[in-house]
C-alpha cells in the first residue's frame, strides 16, 4: 500500500462577507499531518508525525478533543444566545 496524502481545505463561513475564517487539513508524503486554522488575524497549527502508533494515536485525540470542545462551544452558544430575549448586547 502506498502513502496515503490528504488535502482538504474551506471556509468556515463560506457565506459571510466578513469573514475570512478557514481551515486547511493535510497529510504530506513525509507522514506529517497537520491541521491549521485561521481567522482574519491569526491562526493556529496542530501537527504530529504519523510515524507510530503513538504518534498516530496523539494525533487522532488532539483532533477528536478539538472538535468535541468546538461542538460543546457552539452547543452552548445556541442553547444560551440563539432565539434569546435576553440577549441585548450590552455586556
Amino acid at each position: 500500500m502506498g502513502i496515503k496524502t490528504y488535502n482538504k481545505k474551506g471556509f468556515l463561513a463560506p457565506e459571510s462577507i466578513r469573514s475570512c475564517a478557514d481551515y486547511h487539513a493535510k497529510i504530506l508524503p513525509d507522514l506529517r499531518a497537520i491541521f491549521r486554522i485561521h481567522d482574519c488575524n491569526t491562526g493556529i497549527r496542530i501537527w504530529n508525525d504519523l510515524n507510530n502508533p503513538e504518534e498516530i494515536q496523539e494525533m487522532i485525540n488532539k483532533l477528536r478533543i478539538l472538535g468535541t470542545s468546538a461542538l460543546s462551544f457552539a452547543n452552548f452558544i445556541e442553547d444560551n444566545y440563539l432565539n434569546t430575549t435576553e440577549n441585548d448586547n450590552s455586556n
